[in-house]
């Protein structure tokens, strides 16, 4: 069985930005934060 190499030996890119990744958390969390505080004072009355 032949092995199959690329033509040139760069490494394969991976996802081009992790910033967006961090971002895309940091909105969730406070979005996740903001749906808490509204439930608790929800639940608080």
């Amino acid at each position: 069985m032949e092995s199959i190499r690329p033509d040139n030996t760069a490494p394969i890119p991976l996802r081009p930005a992790p910033n967006q990744f961090g971002s895309i958390m940091l909105r969730f969390v406070g979005l996740l934060a903001i749906a808490i505080a509204i439930l608790a004072l929800v639940y608080s009355r």
